[in-house]
């Protein structure tokens, strides 16, 4: 079931999206505001652990920059070719 909420912050409308992404997921949104978009999501454990009395937290945090036509500088480089040096060979 696909939900969308949106909000009126001062200039800026954020709007908020639920179960259009990552539907194996326990919980996921879409959170966009202008031109930016996040995407969150949760996911837990279905059996419970005996004695354990805390849990802990990861964060997995990926930034995507790329865009159509752009390449991280590595690539470019590789796929530019650079010159072999060549000894030369000298008695």
């Amino acid at each position: 079931m696909q939900q969308k909420v949106t909000a009126q912050i001062g200039a800026t409308q954020i709007s908020i999206e639920t179960g259009k992404i990552a539907r194996l997921a326990d919980g996921a949104v879409v959170v966009s505001c202008g031109d930016t978009m996040v995407m969150a999501s949760a996911v837990s454990a279905t059996a419970i652990k005996e004695g354990q009395d805390y849990f802990p937290l990861t964060v997995d945090y990926r930034e995507k920059a790329a865009a159509a036509g752009k390449f991280p500088a590595a690539i470019s480089n590789a796929k530019a070719g650079r010159r072999k040096r060549k000894r030369s060979l000298r008695a």
